[in-house]
């Protein structure tokens, strides 16, 4: 068993049943151990909560609510230099495709420089601490029908070797398949480009950030100013059409499955698939953020932290338990696994309303359930739990993690992306 809170908004942020609208079908039961639900179109990835790579491998574990996705990456304008590459984890609380190296190496993919002409690294941190580090490169991605060429990627490093500290700062480099429990990242979450935040970009101009771009002269690095358009970009901006933002689409699970499979259908108002029905909630948003009031205390974004967010990358509901309404698990338990997990002595049901800055809410209701029981018990084999929750690493905030999916279409609209007639500028989310 292994857990995972694979949360970042984007490389600067670190630290911070509804009626459907693509034309779905879905079969769902309780007490059964598959679901499915499907779009149809040259717009639509097909997406599936399987576990992902290492569930039937030697010493493998099932990543739990985990969604995954295929790509095909190929060298700029090729149709034959080509890897297809599967068990990508659908990310919409991060922007960019992010690859190991072993697995886009044969392709030979043209390196991308910083403003300084050098060429430029990558870094990405987790709220756990882990990170992310490697160079960006440039290539071709199809994803389903749509394809984005020239598309900057970041290229994960199997080495530790000059690694700076302040991107390391004392974490895990997650530089496997294993460690980082997927292929890659597939982040098509709200922005551009990962260092793009509503309508400004922090890395091309100014003092470079640390913890974001790098340059290095051996195994020395320092942090680095680079172009817009040489960023680790979100595929969807560069489809020729479906270029606004992503629909996720799963279907509904009241208990714990084996699998399940749903889509991710690209553009909001652009085709027959995807229109945003008028019953839906828009909340813009601040920072990336929206406010969430849970227990009579509200989670409000401030400086780029705090607030609330929905993110397909966090395989749990992670909030603080405000009020402790809510047991924690046993830090004795199988030496410590669960902490930090919820542990209620049955299933608790519990409600929170999402505050959009347009002044729009919703109150949402959810489950939790015992971590221990699910993880170790009957279910342990499932890689859809619906209940499954824990606390917040931060300490503050509200983090819809995927079984928030689970039944509901979530519409993730692009800042500075063209939107359609009646609905707000983004970024914001919809449900």
């Amino acid at each position: 068993m292994r857990t995972f809170c694979l949360f970042i908004l984007s490389i600067l942020l670190i630290g911070l049943g509804l009626t459907a609208g693509c034309g779905s079908s879905s079969t769902t039961s309780t007490g059964s151990t598959t679901s499915t639900g499907s779009s149809s179109g040259s717009n639509v990835l097909g997406i599936a909560v399987n576990g992902g790579p290492e569930t039937n491998v030697a010493n493998g574990y099932i990543y739990e609510n985990a969604a995954f996705a295929t790509a095909t990456i190929c060298a700029p304008g090729s149709t034959s230099n080509c890897v297809t590459i599967p068990n990508l984890l659908v990310d919409t609380g991060s922007t960019g495709l992010r690859v190991f190296d072993s697995e886009v190496s044969s392709l030979n993919l043209p390196a991308l420089n910083a403003s300084n002409g050098s060429a430029a690294y990558d870094c990405v941190s987790f709220v756990d601490g882990a990170y992310l580090w490697g160079t960006v490169q440039q290539a071709d991605v199809t994803l389903g029908g749509e394809t984005a060429s020239k598309l900057p990627i970041q290229v994960i490093s199997g080495s530790d070797s000059g690694v700076p500290t302040s991107c390391s700062n004392g974490g895990t480099n997650v530089d496997t398949a294993y460690s980082l429990g997927a292929n890659g990242l597939l982040g098509v979450g709200a922005e551009p480009n990962d260092c793009f935040v509503e309508g400004a970009d922090y890395c091309s101009s100014g003092s470079p950030p640390t913890g974001a771009y790098y340059t290095c002269s051996g195994d020395t690095c320092n942090p680095a100013l680079i172009a817009q358009a040489n960023q680790v970009t979100n595929p969807v901006v560069l489809f020729p059409t479906d270029n606004n933002g992503v629909i996720v689409e799963l279907p509904g699970a009241s208990s714990s499955e084996v699998s399940m499979t749903g889509s991710l259908i690209f553009g909001i108002g652009t085709e027959s698939n995807n229109a945003l029905p008028s019953s839906d909630t828009v909340f813009t948003l601040a920072c990336d953020l929206f406010a969430t009031e849970f227990n009579g205390t509200t989670f409000i974004p401030s400086d780029c932290a705090g607030g609330g967010f929905i993110d397909s990358g966090s395989n749990a509901l992670y909030f603080a338990d405000v009020g402790n309404i809510v047991s924690e698990c046993s830090s004795s338990i199988d030496d410590g696994a669960f902490e930090g997990l919820y542990c209620p002595s049955s299933t608790q049901s519990l409600s929170a309303t999402n505050e959009g800055a347009n002044g729009t809410s919703k109150s949402t209701s959810f489950s939790v359930g015992n971590a221990e029981d699910l993880l170790l018990g009957s279910t342990a084999s499932d890689a859809v739990m619906p209940t499954l929750a824990g606390t917040n690493p931060t300490g503050y905030g509200f983090d819809w993690g995927l079984p928030f999916f689970y039944g509901v279409n979530v519409y993730s609209a692009i800042d500075g992306q063209q939107m359609p007639s009646g609905a707000p500028a983004a970024p914001w989310w919809a449900y």
